[in-house]
């Protein structure tokens, strides 16, 4: 899941501390006030967010690799939020490492039943390396997050933006491979997702004490459509951004 040199001790620092929330006062102006966020269609109820992946020439956004690791990324991220892999969409477990319940447990959340979170998160590529049926895609996670906190004074809401971050995915193209998906306005995809194909290795917060050069990579990209906000404080939930590409009603071609 990390690297071992780095160890859990420091990957596990490196995750809280990616996901860590970042309290400001005050708004930006301009900033859309969306109504309480509602259920998604295949979400924990702890979070309601949407995925937006941007074009790259790293990897196609379809395809069977696109929907592979589009589809592998969102569901770990809903695994996360959920604290279990039924959040993951259908074949999650099954395209996962026999340690999938520890790597979920390595990544604390920064929303719970108590403070729930509304946002989007924004994914781009950065690099990608290929070894015969192998491949590492490195991503660019960017997004937002408001969290509900009704203890705070004045305030329902905490909202600010995440800190970019490189995420890792290794997997191995065997057997049948994912279905080719169309675009849609779907949040979630239907059916399997995943093929017989398998997911090695992911660090989902690749942070470290001294920076890699992805890290400031990641830190130094602003892909086109990633929202500039400054830290908020207010009675409504930065709303959540349509879906992109998003998935089709049927998922199959």
């Amino acid at each position: 899941m990390t690297r071992a040199h780095h160890g859990p001790a420091a990957a596990l620092a490196a995750a809280g501390l990616a996901m860590v929330l970042i309290c400001g006062c005050g708004g930006s102006p301009g900033v859309p006030v969306g109504p309480e966020p509602g259920t998604a269609e295949h979400g924990p109820a702890e979070l309601d967010i949407t995925f937006r992946w941007m074009p790259s020439p790293v990897f196609g956004l379809f395809g069977p690799e696109g929907t592979f690791v589009r589809a592998y990324i969102e569901s770990f991220e809903l695994a996360d939020a959920g604290r279990s892999t039924t959040w993951g969409y259908h074949g999650f477990v099954a395209a996962s490492p026999s340690n999938i319940d520890s790597m979920i447990a390595a990544y604390p959340p920064d929303v719970s039943s108590e403070r729930p979170g509304v946002g989007t998160a924004i994914f781009t590529g950065l690099r990608r390396v290929d070894d015969g049926n192998w491949t590492r895609i490195v991503l660019c996670r960017h997004g937002y997050r408001s969290v509900r906190d009704d203890r705070a004074s004045g305030s329902s809401w905490t909202s600010r933006s995440d800190p970019p971050r490189p995420v890792e995915i290794d997997f191995r193209r065997v057997g049948a491979g994912p279905p080719d998906v169309r675009s849609g306005t779907n949040r979630t995809p239907d059916g399997d997702m995943f093929g017989d194909w398998r997911t090695t290795r992911l660090d989902f917060a690749a942070i470290y004490p001294t920076p890699t050069g992805d890290q400031n990579a990641c830190a130094t990209m602003t892909p086109p459509g990633v929202p500039q906000r400054a830290p908020a404080h207010s009675r409504q939930p930065w709303p959540t951004m349509a879906p992109s590409p998003g998935w089709s009603a049927t998922s199959l071609l």
